[in-house]
């Protein structure tokens, strides 16, 4: 699955300026399943592709991606941003 670098690097740097508070399982998941989601739609992969290919990754690399997002802070404006970036580049940004 060529998506295993890109998440390795980037869907678990969940840090954030100022107050926040610990990211729970709920809050990684979401930055997790997100982040995968922006980035096959800018693969080209096919929207009913894209549930299995998320599966997939979870499956082989969920519990190390977990691992190191759960616990980190992060704020409320980050998940939100999450939550309405369009872009991959644009999510990176809500993390950094």
């Amino acid at each position: 699955m060529r998506l295993l670098p890109f998440f390795a690097c980037a869907s678990v740097t969940v840090t954030a300026v100022g107050c926040g508070h610990p990211a729970t399982e709920d809050d990684c998941q979401r930055i997790i399943e997100k982040t995968a989601e922006l980035k096959l739609k800018e693969d080209n992969v096919r929207e009913e592709d894209i549930p299995k290919q998320i599966a997939g990754y979870k499956e082989a690399r969920g519990d190390e991606a977990m691992k190191k997002c759960v616990g980190r802070t992060i704020t409320k404006e980050a998940l939100t941003c999450v939550e309405m970036a369009q872009t991959s580049d644009a999510l990176d940004k809500c993390l950094y």
